[in-house]
């Protein structure tokens, strides 16, 4: 049946079918699409039953069949298998493996050796392991080593077997995953100026645009350097070993049940902030530690984002001590001003404060040539003199003279989810040209690409299989006429089969026109930050536009056939339960003018927005010293240490307004997204 036929699938199991049922792969065998199905982790019970002999024995008949058999693996499936086929010990020449501790024990009155300490002859290698990623990484090996011998895995022997003989159990459901792929190793070259890594964990199918950027500034300084996004192979090698081991659960050594998917949008805070979750990677990070103390660079680079800053410190803990001489330098989108940044991460040598183009390139020259500088525009270090005040460095303002990320140092099909999802993060400017709204943290200077610049980007990306494009801007809207202009730009070029998702301001200018061209280029959904739906509302977030400018942005766009969503900010200063009951009602009088809330939340005291930096301009009170939560939450105050007067508004009254909101959107049908979703319920904890 075909591979969307789910109804067909069900029924067949609510009527008791228990043999697997296969999606049809036009041009494949039933062989072929049964091999797919196996689970090699699965083929084996371990009870010396009389169906894992009838299995080993067949793979015993085609060993039989090679020649010059080396053993690859001392561990259970290789004991197992002497145990339960002697005449298998006439057969092999050697037994080897990587582990110290097992070089020297007997299997079948063998000696177990060392991989390495075999000549490179032409032999026949089986691989024996059922672990995707151990067989994986051991075939490597083998090649590496012996390049001139057959590496012979089960997943290849499967492919010489009859059907019969592969047991029943070893048929897994399908599943709609990537793998098998190539995971790339965690491998750094030696004796370099610049590592830069990129630690988990990240959204993997949006690409790292941004540590993109950085690794283009690199490419035009004179260091020589290397790109490793740490995140992409733990991504990878935590979900193969999950779908294609077979595993229902994945267990930590100490008993912890790890989530599904530990980044995914629900799981991703909780998870990697857990100390009994992050065990499940300790092997992982001690292979870091050791290959980087054995390429011993010069200087340690850091792309830091919200939630990855733990692990960060963990490896510059780590290595700082094995290499005490390394230089630190971090960056990012948690270094945006030198009063936040090391409050949020503090174990660096340098931060790059903001965007890096002006700044990086001559630091990292300097730091090679083994300088120690020091009160560097748009850089702050351990080495400044603190009387000296932070100079910020020059903003590039021809944005299209800055290449755009070509994502060099792996294959760009392997930012995907392990579902094939992907979403290909696109930016057309820097900054806000608004820069009023009061909440917003992200208020910087206004800058943009060119439409045919941005084209580019997207049409070279269109190449390498993209298709989901996600605007990332700030302002998107912040010059209405380009994002048309790149429209029509798309639209000549004919580059067909692609979705753009982005957020635009309300503003006036638009017409009907105006959102068919964007519809006609691939602008399938577009998100509006309407934040506040009421007058008052309006007038407090400062958002310059009003009640009737929203119901006619949001008509023309969802009548050019756009998905249509919203953002809401609820419970800022001085908003009143009216103002509530008035967003409601707008709420439910447009609900034909668009399609879900996107992103639902109670208002956050960011640093950088207005709030933040001017409290009592706002009516804004703390429950704790100013300066005692500034130096413990750099980044935003905890919504239990705040509340505003006139009205008296604290987390409980924003949480109800929230919660009234979302009763009037379910009982209107008013669709609320996935992410919204998330984020009321961890507003109810």
């Amino acid at each position: 049946m075909s591979s969307d036929n789910t109804e067909p699938k069900k029924a067949l199991k609510e009527a008791g079918f228990t043999q697997p049922v296969l999606s049809f792969w036009p041009g494949r065998s039933v062989h072929q699409m049964l091999q797919g199905h196996v689970c090699i982790n699965w083929l084996l019970s371990y009870n010396k039953g009389l169906e894992d002999q009838f299995f080993l024995n067949a793979v015993l008949n085609i060993l039989k069949q090679k020649e010059n058999l080396i053993f690859y693996g001392a561990g259970s499936l290789c004991r197992y298998f002497f145990e339960l086929c002697p005449e298998l010990s006439k057969l092999v020449h050697f037994i080897v493996d990587d582990d110290p501790l097992k070089l020297g024990q007997i299997i079948a009155r063998k000696k177990i050796i060392s991989i390495n300490s075999l000549e490179n002859n032409s032999h026949s290698i089986f691989i024996a392991s059922t672990l995707y990623l151990q067989s994986t990484h051991m075939s490597k090996k083998a090649a590496k080593i012996m390049p001139s011998s057959n590496i012979i895995s089960l997943n290849s022997l499967l492919k010489e077997m009859p059907l019969e003989h592969i047991p029943e159990k070893a048929y897994r459901e399908h599943e709609n995953t990537i793998y098998p792929i190539d995971i790339p190793e965690i491998s750094f070259k030696q004796n370099l100026d610049f590592i830069l890594l990129d630690v988990p964990p990240r959204f993997l199918c949006m690409m790292p645009n941004g540590l993109g950027s950085v690794h283009n500034i690199l490419k035009k300084t004179s260091i020589t350097f290397q790109t490793v996004d740490l995140d992409l192979i733990f991504y990878h090698r935590y979900h193969s070993h999950r779908i294609l081991d077979g595993m229902k659960e994945i267990i930590t050594t100490g008993g912890y049940v790890m989530q599904t998917d530990p980044w995914g949008v629900s799981t991703v805070e909780d998870e990697w902030s857990n100390p009994a979750a992050m065990s499940y990677f300790d092997n992982d990070f001690t292979e870091i530690i050791d290959k980087l103390v054995a390429a011993k660079p010069k200087i340690l680079g850091f792309s830091l984002h919200a939630t990855n800053l733990d692990l960060t410190k963990n490896i510059v803990t780590r290595i700082k001590l094995l290499l005490p001489e390394i230089v630190i330098v971090v960056g990012g989108y948690d270094c945006v001003n030198p009063e936040l940044g090391p409050n949020l991460f503090s174990d660096f040598d340098y931060m790059v404060i903001f965007e890096a183009e002006t700044s990086l390139g001559g630091l990292v020259e300097k730091l090679a040539a083994g300088e120690k500088p020091r009160n560097l525009p748009g850089i702050i270090s351990k080495f400044d003199r603190p009387e000296l005040p932070f100079i910020p460095a020059p903003l590039v303002q021809d944005l299209d003279s800055i290449d755009f990320p070509h994502y060099e140092w792996t294959d760009i099909s392997l930012y995907k989810n392990y579902n094939g999802y992907q979403l290909t993060p696109i930016v057309l400017s820097r900054g806000c040209k608004w820069s009023k709204c009061t909440f917003c943290a992200e208020r910087f200077d206004f800058r943009k690409r060119s439409a045919t610049n941005v084209a580019d980007e997207i049409e070279w990306l269109v190449s390498k299989g993209c298709s989901l494009f996600h605007f990332n801007d700030s302002d998107l809207s912040g010059d209405p006429q380009t994002v048309k202009t790149l429209c029509e730009e798309i639209i000549k070029r004919d580059i067909k089969g692609i979705s753009l998702v982005g957020q635009l301001r309300v503003q006036k200018g638009y017409t009907l026109e105006y959102f068919e061209i964007l519809y006609k280029a691939g602008f399938k959904n577009l998100r509006y930050g309407i934040d506040g739906w009421s007058k008052n509302a309006l007038k407090l977030h400062k958002k310059g536009y009003t009640i009737q400018m929203i119901e006619e942005v949001l008509r023309y766009t969802k009548l050019a056939g756009i998905y249509v969503t919203i953002n809401l900010v609820i419970g800022i200063p001085h908003e009143t339960n009216a103002d509530v009951d008035e967003a409601i009602e707008n709420m439910i009088k447009n609900k034909g003018n668009f399609d879900a809330i996107e992103n639902l939340n109670t208002l956050i005291l960011s640093t950088g927005g207005l709030y933040r930096e001017h409290p009592e301009k706002y009516g804004i009170k703390f429950r704790r010293k100013k300066e005692e939560i500034d130096k413990k939450f750099p980044k935003s105050v905890p919504e239990s240490l705040w509340y505003s007067v006139d009205p008296y508004i604290d987390q409980d009254v924003r949480v109800n307004w929230l919660n009234k909101i979302v009763a009037a959107a379910q009982r209107e049908g008013i669709g609320i997204g996935n992410y919204a979703s998330w984020k009321v319920e961890k507003l109810q904890v």
